[in-house]
């Protein structure tokens, strides 16, 4: 095989540098084994092919792109089937629009990738599957309508009851009886906590995954403003029916309600977060690093995300016996925080609340993604 003359490189002058380089590249390509220069200038891509006919068959393919598109990225094979892709706009000094663009279309060819290379390098496994991970175990005797059946197979009206309680403003409940949970007693400590330390504040974009029947839903609200958003998302359309309904009651307009499915967490891929929280609904994500990788790439730079679950331990969490507590909390804090830094997030506070004795309360940021000769494993994923 025979790899195609590449065309010269043509100057492309009416191509803007990107603004926000590195907000840009992670919107675009944060899911993929693309990687940012340290400078923000370049983005670069390797991989292991099968053997030489299925580099040299990749390169040909980047090589019909880079015609069309008219924009020419820098190739370099070694040890016969090891290819290495570097773009930038040489015209623009840096990286523009269409080096995102062509690295996105790059993405979509199908290259015969070595098998061991491939089981190492999990984005692009991931990617090229669009599968992130297996449904994690959980008792399936204990939840016999499935992890979050409970929450909409059923009679509307009894879901509800048991949930938020008679009245249909909330409360008694088993999510808003501050009686046996945490969380509905703890409601101001939590918003104060997330404004002193999570940024909650006038003018935020904050997601409430799991949002329920918005027991904190009207606290965040208020704690934005009217300037803010609250993106409320559940899984279940019982819940976001009775949510908005509560909503318009109470005439509160800044709150948006999507759905949620258990891979996607229901955020649109043109907002951009400065907070997401995932209070009490962590123990129910049945593919949880498929969830957390996409709301990583709604977060800002900057955001915040807050985990506040239930400790898999009898002896603290008291409201509920010890066979709900260990078949209920399929995992402990410690696995929980291991699954979520393993999608790039790092753990940046714990806080202890007296008045969350049954929860722990965590907050993470988004780790920075690896810059060009980074060696760290798994960084050219992250």
């Amino acid at each position: 095989m025979i790899i195609k003359k590449m065309g010269t490189i043509t100057k492309r002058c009416d191509a803007p540098l990107l603004k926000n380089v590195r907000e840009a590249f992670e919107g675009a390509l944060s899911a993929s084994a693309w990687v940012l220069s340290g400078d923000e200038k370049r983005i670069m891509k390797k991989l292991v092919a099968k053997n030489w006919s299925a580099a040299i068959g990749f390169i040909n393919d980047v090589s019909e792109i880079a015609e069309k598109m008219n924009h020419h990225p820098d190739i370099h094979l070694c040890n016969y089937r090891q290819v290495e892709l570097i773009l930038t706009t040489h015209a623009s000094s840096g990286l523009t629009q269409i080096d995102l663009d062509m690295a996105q279309s790059i993405d979509k060819i199908q290259v015969e990738f070595s098998p061991k290379w491939l089981r190492e390098e999990k984005a692009i496994a991931e990617q090229k599957n669009d599968v992130y991970e297996d449904e994690i175990e959980f008792d399936k005797e204990h939840f016999v309508k499935g992890l979050n059946g409970d929450f909409s197979i059923g009679d509307t009206t009894e879901i509800l009851s048991t949930f938020r309680g008679v009245s249909d403003t909330g409360g008694g409940g088993k999510f808003e009886d501050p009686e046996t949970r945490d969380i509905a007693a703890a409601k101001n400590e939590i918003i104060h906590a997330l404004c002193s330390h999570a940024g909650l504040g006038p003018g935020q974009i904050v997601a409430d995954i799991g949002a329920g029947t918005g027991l904190l839903t009207q606290a965040l609200s208020e704690a934005v403003t009217s300037s803010g958003k609250i993106i409320a998302t559940d899984v279940s359309p019982v819940f976001l029916t009775a949510l908005r309904d509560r909503l318009d009651r109470l005439n509160i307009t800044n709150v948006t309600l999507l759905p949620a499915t258990d891979k996607d967490p229901g955020i649109d891929d043109t907002i951009t977060l400065d907070l997401a929280l995932l209070i009490d609904v962590y123990h129910h994500f049945l593919f949880p690093r498929t969830i957390l990788r996409k709301l990583r790439s709604r977060l800002s730079r900057t955001a915040a995300l807050v985990v506040i679950d239930f400790h898999r331990d009898p002896k603290r969490v008291k409201s509920q016996g010890e066979d709900w507590v260990l078949r209920h909390i399929r995992a402990d804090q410690a696995t929980f925080t291991k699954e979520i830094l393993s999608v790039g997030f790092t753990q940046v506070a714990e806080l202890q609340l007296p008045c969350l004795p049954e929860n722990y309360f965590l907050i993470f940021k988004k780790r920075p993604l690896p810059t060009i000769g980074d060696s760290t494993p798994g960084a050219n994923w992250i």
